[in-house]
């Protein structure tokens, strides 16, 4: 007869691995409704097997001494958005994404739904290092239109 056995310290109703370490990182980019949104998405069930809700995330986090997320953390450690690295640039959104997977940019992204980060000053690198090197038209008095 063989009967599964708990590890030290530990009861039926945990959590596994990876979703410990995919709370540890998300808590560091979005709010805990939004990890809910996202784990629930992503099909990871909390320990009994229920699906996430705000409390139950700030519960889980609680639990496992994970810091709250702060809405001025991305600033402090230097890391934009995907939009925001895009306005950079001066391209589109999905241009800025195809330029990620393509490895032209490099940016990070926890798991498939989470937002992309990427590092402030590899974004102002590139966009000075691709700043366009010619007027816009051979005529110097002629000015730029910019649509809204």
């Amino acid at each position: 007869m063989k009967l599964k056995m708990n590890a030290a310290r530990k009861h039926r109703w945990t959590v596994p691995e990876d979703t410990l370490t995919l709370v540890r990182e998300l808590a560091r980019l979005m709010p805990d409704r939004q990890i809910a949104r996202l784990l629930n998405r992503a099909g990871k069930p909390t320990g009994r097997g229920n699906g996430w809700t705000q409390a139950r995330v700030c519960s889980f986090r609680s639990h496992h001494d994970i810091a709250v997320h702060r809405a001025r953390e991305w600033a402090a450690r230097g890391e934009i958005t995907l939009e925001a690295a895009a306005q950079i640039m001066d391209v589109s959104v999905m241009t800025a994404l195809r330029m990620t997977r393509l490895g032209i940019i490099k940016g990070r992204q926890v798991c498939y739904g989470a937002p992309w980060a990427f590092e402030a000053a590899d974004i102002a690198a590139y966009r000075m290092q691709n700043a366009p090197r010619r007027p816009l038209t051979a005529d110097h008095a002629q000015q730029r239109f910019d649509f809204q």
